[in-house]
């Protein structure tokens, strides 16, 4: 298909089938606000694709990509969900995240990365009496576990001849192995339930303590810093005033739909949070929506973060549009959403029930933000009056 053109194609097999695909794309392109150009992209490349497949032919993902050059990215994308909308799709795509679990195991012994591999398969789609894990979970376990693995490869060809003193020792030359030892405990576990390993090495071993972070307040550079790129950048500008200002997390921010914010009265409200705009934050609201509809003035996303691939559906902006905001800066949007919450027990007098009910954050967090004006919390009321503030 990469060297076929519309004007080449040959009349199509079914011209009904064409007009059929075309108008559920046009469909589409009206409730996911399309621009006139990627319709016409799409149209093309559906045109192309239906001509030489019949009504009862399955359309292949990999023969969708093979379009021709001047169909961009972003087309290729809209074409495939039309195709899956209708049916239609032969999904033959190879999975990014099996992709990156062999490239990650490829050095490790051919007999220890099938075990390593049943165990992934479980935590990725679950078992009779467990539950699937998300994609950021089957990444940190499998990077946690891995470097254990390779170390095995050197010594043995199966997880079953690894023995206690084996993991023990591994886990004690760790920097930090409370998440190791989680990984490796699930898995073997998992390999013991699975009749692949006769006993489990890694039974009783201490998961040690969990690591503490402890939050820090951005220093006056820090500060400097944020300021001076939120002023050549919207998108970052209005980040910044949801999450250092409101106390937002990095994922409602995200996921913040347009309608969270009151521009006739100047008022956030998503959920729990219902409290006005300060100037700042109303400010960047109204920049970044200009130039929101400046660039994509088609778009009928309802959120109000989108990117050049979320304006043409209706699905949040992902952790991959929000890091590259803040490349570069030292800091994260984790770190500026405990600084804001620092800086409210700062002038508070480091209250937790105080910043239970603002921040609407569980007891034990209160306390671990006001553990840095008072380390050696005593006052059980405080934690009592959390508990009926959260409950």
């Amino acid at each position: 298909m990469s060297r076929v053109t519309v004007p080449d194609a040959v009349t199509p097999i079914d011209s009904a089938f064409t007009v059929y695909v075309a108008t559920q794309a046009d469909a589409s392109a009206e409730t996911q606000g399309w621009s006139p150009a990627l319709r016409e992209r799409v149209q093309n490349g559906l045109y192309l694709l239906t001509a030489v497949h019949g009504p009862h032919e399955t359309i292949k993902a990999s023969t969708d990509a093979t379009l021709p050059r001047q169909q961009n990215r972003r087309a290729v994308i809209r074409v495939t969900e039309v195709l899956a909308h209708l049916a239609l799709l032969d999904d033959d795509r190879i999975d990014p995240l099996d992709a990156w679990i062999h490239r990650r195991l490829a050095s490790v012994h051919p007999e220890i990365r099938e075990e390593a591999l049943v165990w992934i398969h479980i935590v990725r789609h679950g078992g009779p009496r467990r539950r699937p894990r998300s994609t950021t979970t089957v990444r940190n376990q499998a990077n946690s576990a891995i470097p254990f693995l390779l170390a095995c490869s050197q010594r043995y060809r199966t997880l079953r001849q690894v023995s206690r003193a084996d993991v023990t020792e591994w886990l004690a030359q760790c920097a930090a192995p409370h998440t190791e030892a989680v990984a490796l405990r699930d898995m073997f576990k998992t390999l013991k339930s699975e009749r692949s390993l006769f006993a489990n090495p890694a039974r009783g071993v201490s998961l040690g303590s969990r690591p503490s972070s402890v939050p820090m307040s951005l220093s006056p550079e820090t500060i400097q810093r944020l300021t001076a790129a939120a002023e050549a950048n919207p998108a970052l500008k209005l980040l910044i005033a949801l999450v250092g200002i409101h106390a937002l997390y990095p994922h409602q921010a995200r996921a913040l739909p347009l309608t969270a914010i009151d521009f006739t009265r100047g008022w956030l409200m998503l959920g729990d949070i219902d409290h006005p705009l300060d100037a700042f934050t109303q400010q960047a609201a109204v920049d970044y929506i200009h130039l929101r509809h400046q660039r994509r003035p088609h778009t009928r996303n309802p959120h109000v973060f989108i990117s050049s691939q979320t304006a043409h559906t209706r699905a949040p902006v992902t952790t991959g549009w929000m890091q590259p905001l803040l490349r570069g800066l030292p800091v994260t949007a984790r770190q500026l959403r405990e600084d804001r919450i620092l800086e409210e027990a700062a002038v508070t007098g480091a209250d937790p029930q105080l910043l239970c009910a603002v921040f609407n954050i569980t007891p034990e967090t209160g306390l671990r933000y006001t553990r840095l004006f008072h380390p050696d919390p005593t006052d059980s009321d405080d934690v009592s009056g959390c508990n009926m503030e959260t409950s």
